[in-house]
């Protein structure tokens, strides 16, 4: 944890200030509040004041605190309005692709801060748009498209041979997607889809790839035993039950994966390496979905 963040991290704890808001109400109260409760404890516990005079100034000093309060939540709310649109935007651009055209023109940090995204968005932009044009990409997810993802099997599994590690091979299906686009339409579906892309792409280490196979079926290679895949598939389905999927009314949709994965042996060809990961998927599906199977677990049952 970064030194700088510390303090907001801790903000973050606190069971009121999860929110951004939250932490500006949090941090307007205790600067505002914290000073005036000091003063009021001192008119009546050291100052001459009496009676009437105590009330009025108590009274005086609690609506000034009030009005503080209000001006200055204010304020912040206006100063920090520039940074929360900004993330609207970057997060619209990750859902839908929408380049943001964000104003450029103030001299301090917030202005550096929307040039910099609107530079990293069109940079990132134009970069999807050449992996698409060279065939690589899946334009609704940005991870490898089925053929790219043929391919690199192959690859993984020749480079695998010669380095004489261990590879594995994992297929991901989205439990009951026909449903949610059947309920909901083919736009969320495709909301889904990019979100299950970006998190497989944030999710998946270095040395390892993901790709969409087709419709709701997704792949990723591992460079582990079929534990550490299994490990990771894991991780990779926690955090789809906690991602949250919006739906067109507004109602929150939870996302389970079922999973078979299989380790490359020796014997084995791209072809049978992603037949026995399709039976474990299959194996998971028939055992109630969202969960992980394991192919040698099965061939040994």
């Amino acid at each position: 944890m970064p030194k700088a963040l510390k303090f907001y991290d801790l903000l973050n704890r606190l069971p009121f200030a999860t929110s951004f808001r939250g932490k500006v109400v949090f941090a307007v109260l205790v600067s505002v509040l914290l000073p005036v409760m000091a003063m009021e404890i001192f008119f009546i516990g050291f100052s001459s004041l009496n009676g009437k005079e105590l009330e009025q100034a108590i009274l005086i000093s609690g609506l000034a605190a009030t009005a503080a309060s209000v001006i200055a939540y204010w304020a912040l709310s206006t100063i920090l309005r520039p940074i929360l649109y900004t993330s609207r935007q970057l997060n619209h651009f990750l859902n839908h692709r929408v380049l943001p055209d964000l104003p450029a023109h103030y001299r301090d940090e917030v202005g550096s801060l929307m040039s910099n995204v609107n530079y990293i968005t069109r940079s990132m932009q134009d970069l999807i748009e050449s992996s698409n044009q060279n065939g690589a990409i899946d334009h609704l997810t940005g991870i490898y498209n089925r053929r790219s993802a043929e391919n690199r099997l192959k690859d993984s599994i020749e480079l695998t041979r010669i380095r004489q590690n261990n590879l594995s091979f994992a297929i991901l299906d989205i439990d009951n997607f026909k449903t949610l686009n059947d309920t909901f339409g083919h736009d969320f579906g495709d909301t889904v889809l990019r979100q299950i892309g970006d998190m497989l792409r944030t999710n998946v280490r270095r040395t390892d790839w993901a790709g969409r196979w087709g419709g709701d079926e997704f792949v990723i290679s591992v460079q582990g035993s079929e534990r550490e895949a299994s490990a990771m598939l894991s991780r990779i389905c926690d955090v789809a039950r906690r991602e949250l999927f919006v739906a067109p009314d507004q109602s929150v949709q939870k996302i389970t994966f079922s999973c078979g994965v299989c380790e490359w042996q020796e014997v084995m060809d791209s072809h049978s390496l992603f037949g026995k990961a399709d039976e474990a998927l299959y194996s998971a599906k028939r055992s109630g979905r969202n969960q992980v199977q394991v192919w040698s677990e099965m061939a040994r049952a």
